[in-house]
């Protein structure tokens, strides 16, 4: 039994090196994918509000229709998670409670601009200090 394991996984992992991805510049591989160049933006927003209870799932979700919705009508992924951050004045770890928002988007001086209301307005909402944001190019299609 041990042997036809041990057969199967080398098989599977010799197969995989089979796999490649095709040659070419990142257009002629988005083309081949039926798909587009666009921006892919991970907004990292914290929960903690200082001298208060945490955003609230209802207050993100009012958040959510009322900012974010109708600045990316066409879709975005959200999800749960816990972050943590070094407090610049007392050098302490902070952890807390937070969600990702995951938007792709054209990269353009409109999606830019966008991104920054949303960021602005979650910090002048909920007292944050800032709101993290990441970027990178994708490949992308729907």
């Amino acid at each position: 039994m041990r042997r036809i394991l041990f057969c199967t996984l080398l098989s599977a992992m010799l197969l995989a090196g089979c796999a490649t991805v095709p040659q070419g510049s990142d257009a002629e591989l988005c083309k081949q994918a039926n798909s587009s160049k666009q921006l892919q933006a991970e907004l990292l927003f914290g929960r903690d509000i200082h001298e208060r209870e945490p955003v609230t799932d209802a207050e993100r979700a009012k958040f959510m229709a009322d900012v974010v919705t109708p600045l990316f009508p066409d879709g975005l992924t959200t999800w749960d998670t816990r972050g943590q951050w070094r407090d610049a004045a007392s050098g302490k770890t902070i952890q807390e409670d937070s969600f990702v928002i995951r938007i792709v988007a054209a990269e353009s001086a409109e999606t830019m601009t966008r991104l920054s209301s949303i960021r602005s307005a979650y910090v002048a909402q909920f007292h944050q200090d800032a709101v993290g944001l990441l970027f990178s190019r994708v490949c992308a299609s729907f």
